[in-house]
């Protein structure tokens, strides 16, 4: 029987073979009695093991979504409690912070910025420039010679 079985149930499944094959031929093999006896011994704690194994994990399942409902009540529980203790001392006080809740502040005004030129500004700055200067620097080189 391979050691590197692809899953419990294939294993189980060859361990019942090889079990039932041993049994029927139990009369010619008398020296297999006792490894047949001990293998079957074995094999049913295996089954045993396997039984609470699945049925630990099915508790575990149930055990999580049971966790999962009691941490959801408990967020809900702690926002209605920070709530009250805000609407009871006052939602600017900052006794709040010892609660864990922020309390409210005055808002600081950020300074203005320079506004940004807006387009028709800069399409008049570009008008009122030289006519030349674009012009001589758009000219190649060898023509201003000529």
């Amino acid at each position: 029987m391979p050691s590197n079985d692809s899953s419990f149930a294939d294993f189980a499944r060859r361990c019942d073979k090889l079990l039932i094959a041993v049994e029927e031929k139990a009369a010619s093999l008398p020296s297999v009695a006792i490894h047949h006896t001990a293998m079957k011994q074995i094999f049913g704690q295996v089954k045993e093991v396997k039984a609470r194994q699945d049925s630990l994990q099915a508790a575990s399942r149930v055990a999580t979504q049971e966790l999962d409902s009691l941490v959801k009540q408990c967020r809900e529980a702690a926002f209605r409690l920070r709530s009250v203790v805000k609407a009871d001392i006052g939602p600017k006080s900052e006794e709040l912070s010892h609660f864990g809740v922020a309390p409210q502040r005055p808002r600081k005004r950020r300074p203005l910025a320079a506004k940004p030129e807006p387009e028709a500004a800069k399409a008049a700055a570009d008008a009122a420039a030289p006519a030349n200067a674009p012009a001589a620097q758009s000219e190649p080189a060898g023509a201003a010679n000529a």
